[in-house]
């Protein structure tokens, strides 16, 4: 059983490279790049910009399906 109390890795290390998204989806990053932030995921099919980094987290998580889009 974990101790995390719900929180996700996606809060836990914000703007590194995440893993363990589980199956297809194994890793996204969310990372600065200028006055904007890269997101992609492992899986090849996805990619975007966000306006900062907490919009960037919430696009990868609608993109694995932990967040209800």
């Amino acid at each position: 059983m974990s101790d995390n109390h719900g929180e996700s890795a996606l809060d836990a290390k914000p703007s590194e490279f995440f893993t363990g998204a589980g199956g297809y989806h194994d890793g996204q990053a969310v990372v600065p790049d200028g006055d904007h932030y890269r997101c992609w995921c492992s899986c090849g099919e996805w990619q975007a910009e966000a306006p900062d980094e907490a919009e960037g987290l919430r696009l990868a998580r609608l993109h694995t399906g932990s967040l209800p889009g």
